[in-house]
């Protein structure tokens, strides 16, 4: 994510790239693990999963979420 915005930020948090929802199985496979940076996991991340939503634009300002009003 934040290459996505031409930042370098060292990544310190492991995110699950498909949320384990207590799968202990899911937890610990280590194909599942993304490195991301402590704000965009306490922000973005946690915002998309909690609303099931994509945020954010992509390089010509269109919502990356495929449901946005504006990609239909």
């Amino acid at each position: 994510m934040c290459e996505e915005q031409n930042k370098i930020v060292a990544a310190t948090v492991v995110n699950h790239i498909i949320p384990h929802k207590g799968d202990q199985s899911l937890f610990w496979d280590k194909s599942n693990w993304q490195a991301v940076c402590k704000l965009h996991h306490d922000s973005t991340i946690q915002r998309q999963e909690k609303q099931n939503i994509v945020v954010g634009c992509d390089e010509s300002g269109f919502p990356l979420n495929p449901d946005h009003h504006w990609n239909k």
